[in-house]
């Protein structure tokens, strides 16, 4: 059996390993990690779930299958609290072990994906934590304890305002986040465990369902210390720069009449190279500016001299200058114009700001390198947001029942007062009328007193009594229709949900379960597409309706929703033998056949973002299974597609349980 098995799975494309004993298994599983275990609950020389439990301790994500032949509901249960992923009875279906299989390996990938993004979390040098939507803390990673010394146990169910430094900027995060709608990004002050204060850079942004509700936040600490001390270094250094003009150690320099220098101090000389016996009486810029800006040097200094005016003047200005071997390097210049006799000078103020302009790139590096960090936060941020929204989706469809069926029943009782006072006006309305009716035939049976009769007359016509007494008939006949309709909507709604009986396995009408899933999604489907209902005659079916329910109403929806403009959907029913089918057709765009395979696959869509999860046709899949049916497809692209349920009308016994 062991090697129709390998063969078989050899041939679906899977790689297999077989073992004739739990002692063998365990020591496979030592040498190599398997995606999937195959265990027979009982083995010759030890139990399947002891092999189960200790292969899992050597491979946490492998995923086990028990296969037994003597299957009962503890040993079931056993199983899935040890950890086993599927649960099945020999003699299986070779479709039903590989379904299982396929779905074990997809399990673990993406259990191997969430501990990758988990990882990348403990791994990452940026300070990451997650808070509840009151911001009490919910998870930090290991570069948040090294950065504040709070380990994840001390901080969490704690708000954030543990890291306030004072009273004052407790109410600050949760103000500006609130005024951001959510996000905020900023520097803040935080303090540590040791209570040391630190600048840090703080970016916040929600997870939100949705329905736009925030359920977490998440946020990134960078710590600002470094750049501060960069910042302050900076600033220390303009003050010096500033001092040393004060005090003649910026390079003072002044021009004559003519251009030539005329004062060349010894900070000039340290800056630039040239002693001021090889500078006085030569022109600047011959020497001390790169060719390319002579001709504006020489143009602003000519306004200058002429009349003490110029671009220049007044101005600070960043140019670039030559040393005495050649290399350029930035400064800061300061003009002015001096009126000396007859004449203008011009003094200049000049400062190398090599080593500023070396600060200014490292620090623009440095935020670079934040908002890369930042980029990839607010990615990571939106896939969690994405996974969330899938869970979110799937626990939608398990409530809808519950929803509608309460509907109805708080509905129910008003509609029936409603009806019985309706049906009673009615009658009371009958009994006045056959009164008025009295009145009239005296008023015939005595014309010689019609005199009496004037006044009686005269109020019948102002109040325009004989249209009144057609239009009240009118208005009960309309509120007693209404009424039905309404009735009627609430019977649809209890048998969609059918909550008497959802988790019962009963002899129901297919017929009764499609008619009431139609009119409660009539809204949906009545604006692109004609229903045509093509019913065969079906016995009653043992099953659990308003989880069928959920089926129809998946493949109707999907069924409009492939329908762009306007087209039919076309439900067919029919038996043969001891089975029922039910066929529902569109004439949409039809599916590619590349995704036919993947449609029932968990969160696999086409559908645009926000129009699908992909839950819908996994969620049938999964519920025509735990009724022993099957779902087939055929589809051409343009002309439209059909699905076809089997479902047998009797359960067996020993397999007729609620999953």
């Amino acid at each position: 059996m062991r090697k129709i098995l390998s063969d078989i799975l050899r041939v679906k494309g899977y790689a297999s390993v077989a073992a004739g004993s739990g002692g063998e298994a365990i020591a496979e599983a030592e040498r190599e990690n398997f995606s999937v275990a195959l265990i027979d609950l009982m083995l010759p020389d030890m139990s399947g779930l002891d092999v189960m439990a200790r292969i899992k301790s050597l491979s946490p994500l492998t995923e086990a299958i028990i296969l037994t032949g003597h299957a009962s509901m503890d040993s079931a249960i056993e199983a899935t609290r040890r950890g086993a992923f599927s649960y099945l009875l020999k003699p299986y279906q070779v479709d039903d072990l590989l379904l299982n299989i396929r779905h074990g390996i997809d399990r673990r990938q993406a259990q191997a994906e969430i501990r990758r993004l988990g990882e990348a979390l403990r791994q990452t040098q940026q300070a990451i934590v997650i808070t509840d939507a009151d911001l009490n803390f919910e998870y930090a990673n290991p570069a948040f304890t090294r950065l504040f010394g709070y380990s994840l146990d001390e901080v969490t169910g704690k708000s954030v305002e543990l890291l306030a430094v004072d009273a004052g900027l407790n109410s600050v995060l949760p103000a500006a986040i609130a005024t951001e709608k959510g996000r905020f990004n900023g520097e803040a002050l935080q303090r540590t465990k040791d209570g040391r204060t630190i600048p840090i850079l703080l970016d916040v942004s929600p997870v939100v369902d949705e329905q736009g509700t925030v359920l977490n936040y998440v946020g990134s600490l960078t710590d600002l210390s470094d750049l501060k001390r960069m910042e302050e270094s900076l600033r220390e250094s303009e003050e010096k720069f500033r001092s040393i003009s004060a005090s003649a150690k910026d390079a003072i320099i002044m021009l004559d009449e003519s251009g030539a220098v005329s004062f060349w101090n010894a900070a000039a000389e340290t800056i630039f190279g040239y002693s001021s016996d090889e500078m006085l009486g030569k022109y600047m810029h011959k020497l001390c500016a790169p060719e390319r800006l002579h001709k504006i040097y020489l143009a602003g200094l000519a306004k200058l001299v002429a009349n003490g005016q110029g671009y220049p003047v007044g101005q600070t200005l960043e140019l670039a200058a030559l040393r005495k071997g050649g290399g350029e390097f930035p400064v800061e210049v300061s003009l002015s114009a001096v009126r000396h006799k007859d004449h203008w000078l011009a003094i200049g103020i000049v400062r190398d700001i090599s080593e500023r302009k070396q600060a200014e790139q490292k620090a623009q590096s440095y935020v670079e390198e934040l908002t890369r960090a930042n980029a990839e936060l607010h990615n990571l941020n939106a896939k969690l947001t994405q996974a969330h929204n899938q869970l979110v989706q799937s626990e939608k469809m398990a409530s809808i029942g519950m929803l509608a069926a309460g509907v109805a029943h708080e509905i129910n009782n008003p509609i029936g007062f409603i009806k019985s006072n309706t049906q009673t006006l009615g009658k009371y309305v009958d009994e006045l009328l056959q009164v008025v009716r009295a009145y009239e035939q005296v008023e015939a049976l005595l014309p010689q007193h019609s005199e009496l009769f004037a006044e009686l007359h005269r109020i019948k016509i102002q109040i325009r009594f004989e249209y009144k007494k057609r239009d009240i008939l009118a208005l009960l006949d309309e509120s007693n229709q209404g009424l039905e309709r309404v009735t009627k909507i609430v019977s649809n709604l209890k048998d969609f949900s059918h909550m008497e009986s959802q988790d019962k396995w009963i002899m129901d009408d297919i017929h009764k379960g499609i008619e009431s899933t139609l009119n409660v999604i009539w809204n949906e489907l009545k604006y692109t597409c004609e229903v045509k209902k093509e019913y065969g005659v079906l016995p009653p079916v043992e099953c659990m309706l308003s989880q069928l329910n959920q089926v129809f109403m998946n493949l109707l929806v999907n069924a409009s929703q492939a329908i762009e403009t306007k087209g039919a959907i076309t439900i067919r029913t029919g038996a043969i033998e001891d089975q029922v089918w039910i066929e529902i057709s569109d004439t949409g765009m039809g599916i590619l056949p590349e995704n036919i395979k993947s449609i029932f696959d968990p969160f696999f869509t086409t559908k645009p973002v926000g129009k699908g999860t992909g839950l819908g046709l996994s969620v049938s899949y999964n519920i025509i299974q735990k009724h022993h049916g099957r779902i087939e497809v055929e589809s051409e692209v343009g002309k439209g597609s059909t699905f076809r349920v089997w479902l047998p009308i009797r359960q067996s016994h020993d397999t007729a349980v609620v999953a």
